[in-house]
């Protein structure tokens, strides 16, 4: 199905807070839903309050709800949820993201498929495991559903903006609470498919300068510099609660006047909106995003087909560690050695590694039935999988299975 088929739903979702934003084929660009009209109040406490008789209120209405005594009310429902011991958590933000979702019926485009893209701070096996909960309560297809960090939406937002502005490296500064996270993306320019790779880091607000402008404009103004050092930048973005308040008076000539600078709430949803388009939509597109949670290479097998060799290729560079791989079936043909082809990013020569399938059955050639299945644990690790699957009606399996540990 084409773009035009789906509807994309961008969620920036955190600890206490969520953005929506939706995107379809005939839209110039992604838009952000407010939840006051007439006003940009994109942010939505992650709260809900749920009646004794199944009535669900959401957001600010729920936080007016929470000290009633005829229903249960949750609240910081993404911190909660990661605990895959709190189900009851995991369930409300799935009927709160449900919700969110729901507001694509102001567009009135029935009949779209919904593809639904959510940026979290952080890619981690407990978000992993919370979203593939929460993709199935959506019922929702893998091939429908994008999990990203904010550094890949901060890319997808970036990346569809003016050419001017990532020129060269373009900056994040997201400034929450106490802390402040700092994106860098660098674009490796070699190559018909650029390679854009981020460095993440964080720095945390001393207590005393929380109310403290100036002090806190110092702080800050240090944070750039250090951000800054060694690097040519042409694109700033400034993200978070923490820059409201008129307090950056020495951080803009920090700064320094030749560098775009933009300020706003809502790049993360929009970014995953652009995100779930691209990952659909790949005409023209000419960039990848190399996080953290991305494959570092891939492994491929060699097999005949047809009586002619070819490679069977187990994992995808640059696919996501936590998407699932293929299965795949033949015939051994005797030799208990497998030789797998291992390419890893930025290398020209792929590496051979050699395993022995030891303890096979003792049949005649080609009446041995073999499985196959790279299953990634990381970014850069790979666990590769061969089980003994039978032979029709002749031989039962075996149970026999044989695990190899391999590093991208």
């Amino acid at each position: 199905m084409s773009e035009k088929g789906k509807f994309f739903t961008g969620i920036d979702l955190n600890d206490e807070k969520a953005m929506v934003s939706f995107f379809y084929g005939d839209m110039k660009r992604p838009e952000t839903i407010s939840t006051v009209s007439g006003e940009e109040r994109f942010q939505i406490p992650t709260a809900v309050f749920c009646t004794g008789q199944g009535n669900y209120f959401y957001g600010e209405e729920a936080i007016k709800r929470q000290d009633r005594t005829d229903g249960n009310f949750f609240s910081n429902l993404y911190k909660e949820a990661l605990d895959p011991e709190q189900v009851a958590y995991r369930r409300m933000l799935a009927v709160f993201i449900r919700r969110l979702i729901k507001f694509r019926e102001q567009y009135d485009r029935p009949g779209l498929e919904t593809y639904l893209a959510v940026s979290v701070p952080e890619i981690t096996e407990q978000a992993v495991s919370l979203f593939e909960f929460i993709r199935e309560e959506l019922e929702l297809s893998p091939e429908n559903f994008q999990l990203m960090d904010m550094g890949e939406s901060f890319f997808a937002y970036t990346y569809h903006q003016a050419e001017s502005v990532c020129q060269h490296d373009v900056v994040l500064f997201d400034f929450r609470g106490e802390t402040i996270r700092s994106i860098v993306l660098h674009t490796d320019g070699h190559g018909a498919v650029k390679r854009v790779s981020p460095t993440i880091r964080r720095w945390e607000l001393p207590e005393y300068l929380a109310d403290h402008p100036s002090g806190k404009d110092e702080f800050f103004a240090n944070v750039i510099r250090e951000t800054f050092q060694k690097r040519v930048i042409s694109g700033v973005y400034l993200i978070g609660d923490g820059f409201d308040g008129g307090w950056m008076q020495k951080t803009l000539r920090v700064i320094g006047p030749n560098k775009r600078v933009f300020q706003g709430k809502n790049l993360y949803t929009l970014g995953a909106c652009y995100a779930g388009y691209r990952n659909i939509v790949t005409d023209g597109w000419n960039y990848y995003y190399d996080g953290p949670y991305k494959l570092r290479g891939e492994i491929s097998v060699q097999v005949l087909r047809g009586g002619a060799p070819c490679f069977l290729r187990l994992t995808q560079l640059g696919e996501n560690w936590f998407t699932p791989t293929g299965t795949y079936c033949f015939l051994y043909d005797g030799d208990p050695s497998l030789d797998v082809w291992i390419r890893v990013r930025q290398r020209v020569d792929a590496r051979v590694e050699t395993f022995t399938l030891d303890y096979m059955p003792e049949r005649a050639p080609r009446s041995i039935r073999l499985c196959i299945q790279a299953v990634p644990v990381s970014g850069s690790e790979v666990m590769l999988r061969v089980w003994d699957d039978g032979f029709g009606e002749l031989f039962e399996s075996t149970g026999m299975v044989w695990e190899f540990p391999i590093s991208l």
